[in-house]
């Protein structure tokens, strides 16, 4: 997932923090667009793949799209792909800027048990919720190995678990926020940090689905607290790509965010407030 990854436990043995990393390797290996034997680079070659795991986070990633009318959607992987976005960041950035191209279009993406389809042109890109997802795995594997109190930083996708006498103060994107939290999921997003050249000029990886390229309204980074990190990962991302359609989401998913536009200006939810210390 080309991240740092740290892990807290309380409780677990220590076979618990090696099956948790082994989890992370696995789904990296099935999930990354940069392996070619990953299973969704089959995918996306093949158009049809049986999966469990895969299978498991594009229905759930189905479900954010229509939870945020679309803000979030896993059918840009062709877009992501036409910005730029088509080899592992370091790459992109070391690499000189290739023709421009229009995204192909938005595959339909049936799933049916463990089998997934694409149907149309187009490719599937988990990169919006696998972390999360992975981030909210290996903390039920600590818990279910018995840790009664565990801490999971997945490349800044944070994850809080158990039973804690004090709060744990985690930053926010910008500006020195900080919140205190016991429990639940956070995670930040930005179209400043993950950028690259090209013909064009800039571009980043946060893609607006109405009009395939990387998104260019007024925020620029994004902090969502939700009660899992696969909520706050992709709630964070959506914000970024069309806030007035992903915002009506963070309240029934019971979600507070930090909105930064890029004149340093601030707007966050209302009970955003009584986190912040």
């Amino acid at each position: 997932m080309g991240t740092q990854w740290q892990l807290e436990t309380w409780g677990s043995p220590p076979a618990a923090l090696r099956a948790a990393e082994d989890l992370v390797r696995d789904i990296e290996q099935r999930c990354s667009r940069f392996l070619p034997d990953s299973a969704l680079s089959r995918l996306n070659r093949d158009r049809r793949i049986q999966d469990p795991l895969l299978a498991d986070i594009t229905s759930l990633a189905l479900e954010f799209r229509e939870a945020t009318a679309g803000a979030f959607d896993p059918a840009v992987g062709d877009a992501v792909v036409a910005a730029g976005y088509d080899r592992s960041m370091e790459l992109v950035r070391s690499s000189s800027a290739g023709p421009a191209r229009d995204a192909v279009g938005h595959p339909a993406i049936p799933v049916h048990g463990d089998v997934i389809e694409l149907r149309g042109p187009g490719q599937l890109d988990l990169g919006g919720i696998a972390k999360g997802w992975a981030v909210d795995r290996v903390g039920r594997l600590l818990q279910d190995a018995g840790a009664h109190r565990y801490f999971v930083d997945g490349g800044g996708d944070v994850l809080l678990g158990g039973e804690r006498d004090e709060e744990e103060l985690v930053e926010l994107c910008t500006g020195g926020y900080r919140v205190g939290v016991r429990a639940g999921g956070l995670a930040s997003s930005s179209t400043l940090h993950r950028r690259w050249a090209t013909a064009g000029g800039d571009a980043h990886h946060i893609i607006d689905p109405r009009s395939d390229r990387p998104s260019a309204g007024e925020w620029v980074q994004s902090s969502v607290l939700a009660p899992d990190a696969t909520t706050a990962d992709v709630l964070a991302t959506a914000l970024l790509a069309n806030a007035e359609a992903a915002l009506p989401a963070l309240a029934r998913r019971g979600a507070e965010a930090l909105l930064v536009a890029a004149d340093g200006h601030c707007m966050m939810t209302p009970g955003l407030a009584r986190y912040l210390r």
